[in-house]
């Protein structure tokens, strides 16, 4: 018989059992966890349930050593970059900066347009200029036909000319209307109620560069 001198000292860890009544443990042989040891030589790697156990640490150790020889299961091992953490300054606190406006339209849908105060005279100066020189070179029917996104001047329901957007043309007696600086809608032009937007009165954000 050989001697129990020649025959390593082997110890089974049980710490728990699935429910098939399988036992989960760990191996000691000599006092060495073979987990540790296997993944410590690069010929394993810690699969993620042995977080639970009180050997996790070990076999994180064990890992990352061996991910640094690049042998045998980490040959290709390739470091991933630490991405730079860039500190992100507080933003500071918003200040509210209110201005008196006056509300011009407010539709079924709950949006709603208005006019700067402030700018108020401005526009009215606009529009007179406008309808002097609508008076002074009125618009010949039939000269100008709407097309979808067109800045023009057109008539509302009080009669006078205000400046406006083309949103549709369904006809040329029905063309959809977008009073720009008060946010009204109408959905029907009679031939010779719109006509060319004259470039001064063009939006600034619409101006050609200088």
């Amino acid at each position: 018989m050989p001697s129990s001198a020649a025959c390593p000292q082997v110890e089974v860890e049980v710490e728990s059992m699935d429910k098939a009544g399988n036992f989960i443990g760990w191996l000691h042989i000599e006092g060495v966890n073979l987990s540790v040891a296997l993944v410590e030589q690069a010929l394993s790697k810690v699969h993620f349930t042995a977080e639970r156990s009180s050997y996790y640490k070990a076999l994180l150790a064990a890992e990352e050593a061996a991910k640094q020889k690049k042998e045998k299961v980490w040959s290709h091992y390739e470091e991933t970059p630490v991405e730079e953490v860039v500190q992100v300054l507080e933003e500071k606190e918003r200040t509210a900066n209110y201005k008196p406006v006056f509300v011009t339209e407010i539709t079924d849908d709950l949006h709603f347009y208005v006019q700067d105060v402030e700018t108020g005279a401005q526009l009215e100066k606009l529009m007179e200029n406008m309808r002097t020189e609508v008076g002074n070179h009125p618009p010949v029917e039939g000269s100008y036909a709407p097309r979808r996104g067109d800045f023009c001047i057109a008539k509302f329901v009080d009669g006078e000319w205000y400046r406006a957007r083309v949103e549709k043309v369904e006809s040329a007696s029905r063309v959809h209307i977008f009073y720009i600086d008060y946010g009204n809608v109408s959905g029907q032009q009679l031939p010779g109620h719109t006509a060319p937007l004259p470039p001064a009165l063009l939006p600034p954000a619409l101006l050609p560069p200088a």
